[in-house]
């Protein structure tokens, strides 16, 4: 069949002469080209992401450029005529503040906090602490406990029960800077009770308070707590209240509980040379752990008649206890080197023999 010179195709169809006449195909080099446009679109979109990034920045940068030497100036006094924060920058000029608030000390940090309030940052903090946004949550919490602000004590409470480990710790340290003693009455167990705290976080905010503030509550809450794991974070943190007080929760905690991590941390706070009785009965605990435990409190109020005891544990049929055992066995007082020679050579146990002649090897290098 032969066409008309003067034919000419409809449009739509002129239009789509270039693809592929198999329908397969066509289908596929459309779809490459919908992915090449993809591609194309995603660069154009990284490109403008990466551009606001620089220019927040460099915004971010000029803003701290602007009032580093006026936050400085608070070493001195409270400047009279600080620049405005834009409301864009003011999770920024928040974090700085509470940046060189933690940085400072004594009247520095009242000045700070004395151009906050007349900036009127607190009730902007107050604001933000019902924010969506979890940052300005937290840059919120923060700065309410730097400024001892009592307005949202009953918010940063009910914020200490939060599912978020982030917000309830951070609400947890608030409460502490605003009034750690009224706080730190109910505190200690929620402290023993939030297993997603870090131990860590929480001995350090302790520390912080003081052993004057600390030390009641963490008795009180040891006598309360409701189960071994509670006990044991609590015998933890015991270890930054006064050494007297926490000496006897803990002695009375070993002699009462039957867990074996229980006694073992409340070895660990031991060293009044009066709990000797009770280091020599958690000597021949069935647990190792306790004997561990006891073999190192040994080492810190040992007398030169455990000799044999230590001897004995030398034997056990754990290696951490013989380890600890020998050390222990070296730090007894009158024992010098000749003594722990002549127990090593009467020794018919070879894995007790090894052990002390380990220990005395690291003795020597020390």
């Amino acid at each position: 069949m032969r066409l008309d010179p003067g034919f000419s195709p409809p449009p739509g169809q002129a239009a789509l002469s270039w693809l592929p006449q198999d329908p397969l195909l066509a289908l596929v080099f459309q779809a490459g080209l919908g992915i090449i446009g993809f591609s194309l679109l995603m660069l154009v979109a990284v490109f403008l992401l990466r551009l606001r990034l620089v220019l927040r920045l460099r915004r971010e940068r000029h803003f701290t450029a602007l009032w580093r030497p006026v936050l400085a100036e608070c070493v001195f006094g409270v400047p009279e005529a600080p620049p405005a924060v834009p409301r864009a920058m003011r999770y920024h000029f928040m974090k700085l503040w509470n940046h060189h608030h933690e940085s400072l000390e004594g009247s520095a940090r009242s000045n700070l906090e004395a151009l906050a309030r007349n900036m009127g940052i607190d009730a902007v903090a107050r604001d933000m602490l019902h924010s969506r946004d979890l940052r300005e949550r937290l840059i919120a919490i923060i700065t309410l406990g730097h400024l001892g602000d009592r307005e949202r004590w009953q918010d940063l409470r009910t914020l200490v029960s939060h599912p978020s480990p982030l917000l309830s710790l951070a609400a947890a340290r608030a409460l502490l800077d605003i009034d750690a003693e009224a706080t730190l009455a109910w505190l200690v167990m929620v402290m023993a009770a939030r297993e997603d705290w870090p131990l860590a976080r929480l001995v350090a905010m302790l520390r912080e308070a003081g052993p004057d503030r600390t030390t009641a509550p963490l008795v009180t809450a040891l006598k309360a707590a409701g189960n071994p794991q509670q006990a044991i974070r609590l015998l933890r943190m015991m270890e930054v209240a006064h050494t007297a007080e926490a000496g006897e929760a803990a002695a009375r905690a070993v002699r009462e509980s039957d867990d074996p991590e229980v006694k073992a941390a409340g070895l660990r706070l031991l060293g009044d040379p009066r709990e000797l009785g009770l280091a020599r009965s958690c000597a021949v605990d069935e647990s190792w752990v306790v004997r561990v435990a006891a073999a190192r409190l040994l080492s810190r109020i040992g007398e030169a008649g455990d000799r044999e005891l230590l001897i004995g544990m030398l034997k056990d049929a754990h290696w951490w206890v013989r380890y600890h055992a020998a050390r222990a066995l070296i730090a007894l007082p009158f024992n010098g080197p000749d003594d722990i020679d002549k127990i090593r050579a009467a020794l018919n146990d070879r894995y007790a023999a090894d052990m002390l002649e380990q220990v005395m090897a690291e003795a020597r290098v020390r």
